[in-house]
């Protein structure tokens, strides 16, 4: 499974990024974007992978566009979002392997050290650990995982 990097951004900055792009009437010039945040190209940069690696945005040739998808996504009310975010994760190769070792572990858990090991195969450890924390954030916002702080372990989030 190609488990590559993740932007370590916050749902909630893609979510602000999309509305931006609404409010644009579905499409903007980056460079525009960033200047009416009053953000640098290298600040907005991961915003825009993030909205574009999880399917609601497409860019080309200097332009950020909303997909359908962000645009259902924009018009859904809070517990739909999650759903819709909760299956792109899903597709994601990093929360397809992280699910996977959750439901083959013992107790339907599994350690956070196992996790960042495995995704140190791949990558260098710092990225490892950047891609742990993205994984728990975005995982835990689409309420598909949750994450235990002290005894360091995520499980199925089914509540």
């Amino acid at each position: 499974m190609d488990v590559g990097p993740l932007p370590q951004v916050g749902i909630g900055m893609v979510i602000g990024l999309l509305e931006m792009l609404e409010d644009a009437r579905g499409r903007e010039d980056i460079f525009k974007l960033a200047g009416s945040l009053s953000m640098e190209l290298d600040d907005i940069g991961p915003v825009i992978e993030a909205a574009r690696v999880l399917g609601f945005i497409e860019t080309t040739n200097g332009d950020i566009t909303l997909t359908k998808l962000g645009t259902k996504l924009l018009n859904a009310d809070i517990n739909e979002r999650k759903d819709i975010i909760a299956g792109r994760l899903q597709e994601l190769p990093a929360f397809k392997e992280v699910l996977h070792l959750i439901k083959s572990g013992r107790g339907q858990q599994v350690r956070r050290e196992q996790v960042v090991r495995r995704f140190a195969r791949r990558m260098s450890d710092e990225d490892a650990e950047v891609l742990f924390k993205t994984v728990v954030d975005w995982g835990r916002f689409a309420e598909i995982i949750g994450y235990d702080t002290k005894g360091e372990f995520l499980f199925l989030d089914e509540e």
